[in-house]
């Protein structure tokens, strides 16, 4: 029950292709070309009739970066893409074997996967009816309301379908959905094989598998991740283009606008579009946010929000409170985004901030205060002195003789020591010492003789006391 193309496409001119020709037969006679179709870049598409004259759509796997035609075979460029073509006709081959086990009856169906001409070949149904595009082309051929919700719960229950089975179709659009002539949209020509191939070619690499204004951001970057929600986005973006005639902006420039602070271009459809319910124009704005964190993450989610009808107003008179104020479409997209980015930016500074405190590790106790030393008069030859660091001046022992003080070399004949004393502090050392060796220096004793310990207390104080002394004697008889 599908088919892949529209049969009013024209034929391309004769040389323009490497397309098989009218009558060409396929797996010994079991299928004929009628006519080409078109081309997708990974392959050539057929209208073709089987052994019993029904008409069959037949897709060809040509990848033409990598291949050409040789009569009827398909063979590599060159030998360096021979690898290359082989691994992508081994991709279509299993991309239709997982789209055959889709029977569903708004989802192209497989009746066929062979290969033949050194390629492979898919036979699919056959729908008689119209793209989507071309009944968006076709102002006569607009759909009702009523026509258009159907579509939509119908699709929507076809891509559920396909992501029960892990697959994505990853190339939704008006193209690529057919309208029978009882009014049945069937979904087409999947996407996903082209993505992988992508991936497995170096080639085919540089193409991008994406259609401006239905692909959503994810696919445009390579690596991101995709999900059902990037294919909800182009469902969204054909049926806006249904909708409001034209296809919203393009993801790319709507990720750069949100990025560097500006208003989203996208125009919300609730709220500016009449005649649908608005369930339905704010489901679709919903699936089409930029983020595919803020879409409905599965197409169930979506169908409960058609499902969600607004509540009715109760009988009897109206409140007697005064209505609340109505917001333009303008105003409440700025809100949105306002608080969007406002969650965002709270949601940045908690994760900063736990990655400091990570960083930082389990904190400290908090130290005491550090004790100041009690204050203590010093003395010049002090200042050369190397300080033990005793906790406190310990309390004297009147029986233990003081440690031995190192000699001090004589400076009399003018020659400069070679090492300076050591003075050091014992915390045993009696205070009184200083004091006795004052009390001598004022009883008049002279200099120590060369070679003797220095006494104590020869310091500033010392050297003052002497100096007074002796100018006392000389004014003295």
């Amino acid at each position: 029950m599908t088919a892949a193309l529209d049969m009013h496409s024209p034929t391309p001119a004769e040389g323009q292709m490497e397309e098989l020709r009218p009558g060409t037969d396929l797996l010994r006679g079991q299928y004929r070309i009628d006519r080409f179709l078109n081309s997708g870049g990974f392959g050539l598409t057929y209208l073709a009739r089987d052994s019993l004259g029904r008409r069959v759509v037949i897709k060809e796997c040509f990848p033409d970066t990598l291949c050409t035609r040789s009569g009827l075979d398909v063979q590599a460029r060159s030998r360096a893409h021979g690898p290359e073509f082989d691994a992508i006709v081994e991709l279509f081959i299993d991309e239709a074997h997982r789209l055959a086990w889709l029977d569903h009856p708004n989802i192209v169906g497989v009746h066929q996967v062979f290969t033949d001409n050194s390629t492979a070949y898919m036979a699919l149904d056959f729908v008689d009816g119209k793209t989507l595009l071309e009944i968006i082309e076709d102002a006569r051929e607009r759909p009702s309301p009523a026509q258009i919700e159907d579509m939509l719960r119908k699709l929507l229950d076809a891509v559920a379908f396909v992501h029960d089975r892990s697959l994505l179709h990853r190339d939704i659009s008006p193209d690529n959905i057919l309208i029978e002539r009882d009014g049945n949209p069937v979904l087409i020509d999947f996407g996903a094989a082209r993505e992988r191939a992508t991936r497995t070619s170096r080639v085919l690499s540089r193409m991008q598998v994406v259609k401006d204004g239905y692909s959503p951001q994810e696919f445009y970057v390579a690596g991101i991740r995709q999900g059902p929600a990037s294919d909800l986005y182009g469902l969204a973006a054909s049926f806006h283009h249904l909708i409001a005639g034209a296809a919203p902006p393009n993801s790319q420039i709507r990720t750069a606008a949100l990025a560097a602070g500006d208003p989203d271009p996208y125009q919300p459809l609730a709220g500016r579009i009449d005649g649908l319910p608005r369930t339905l124009l704010a489901s679709i704005d919903l699936a089409l946010n930029v983020i595919p964190r803020d879409r409905p993450q599965s197409a169930r989610d979506w169908l409960a929000l058609l499902d969600a009808a607004p509540p009715r107003p109760a009988a009897g008179p109206a409140p007697a409170e005064a209505p609340d104020p109505v917001l333009d479409s303008a105003t409440r997209s700025v809100i949105s985004r306002l608080v969007d980015e406002t969650n965002r930016a709270v949601a940045e500074a908690r994760r900063l901030a736990e990655e400091e405190a990570r960083s930082r590790g389990p904190a400290e106790p908090p130290r005491p205060p550090a004790r100041r030393r009690p204050f203590a008069w010093r003395t010049l030859d002090d200042e050369d002195e190397v300080t033990a660091t005793a906790p406190g001046p310990a309390t004297p022992n009147p029986d233990r003789a003081p440690d031995p003080l190192p000699a001090e070399p004589d400076t009399s004949l003018g020659t400069a020591p070679a090492v300076r004393p050591v003075r050091r502090l014992a915390a045993a050392a009696p205070q009184a010492a200083p004091q006795t060796a004052a009390a001598d220096t004022l009883a008049g004793a002279g200099p120590a003789p060369p070679g003797a310990p220095p006494r104590p207390g020869c310091g500033l104080f010392g050297r003052f006391a002497s100096g007074a002394l002796s100018r006392r004697s000389r004014t003295r008889p």
